[in-house]
C-alpha cells in the first residue's frame, strides 16, 4: 500500500479521535473553494464573451447581460463569505 495514503488515513483517524476538524481551517477551505469557483466562473464568462465579440462585433450590445451574469457569480462568493462569518 502507498505510504502517503496510509499516513493520510492515520492523520484522518487522529483528527476524528481528537473531536473533529478545526473550525478555522474548515471555514478557510470552504471560502477557498467558493472563491476558486467564482474566479473560474468569471473567467469562463469573460472567455465566452470575448469569443462572441471576436466572431461577431455586433455582440457587444450584450454587455449589460454579461455584467448581470458576472454579478450573479459574485453573489455566490459573497454568500459563502457571509456564511463563513455566521458559522461558529
Amino acid at each position: 500500500m502507498n505510504p502517503t495514503i496510509t499516513r493520510f488515513a492515520a492523520e484522518t483517524v487522529e483528527v476524528a479521535v481528537r473531536g473533529g476538524w478545526n473550525p478555522v481551517a474548515a471555514k478557510a477551505f470552504m471560502l477557498g473553494i467558493a472563491f476558486l469557483g467564482a474566479a473560474i466562473g468569471l473567467g469562463m464568462v469573460g472567455y465566452a464573451y470575448m469569443n462572441a465579440i471576436g466572431r461577431n462585433p455586433e455582440a457587444g450590445k450584450a454587455a449589460g447581460q454579461i455584467v448581470i451574469i458576472a454579478a450573479m457569480i459574485e453573489v455566490t462568493a459573497l454568500l459563502a463569505f457571509l456564511g463563513a462569518i455566521i458559522i461558529k
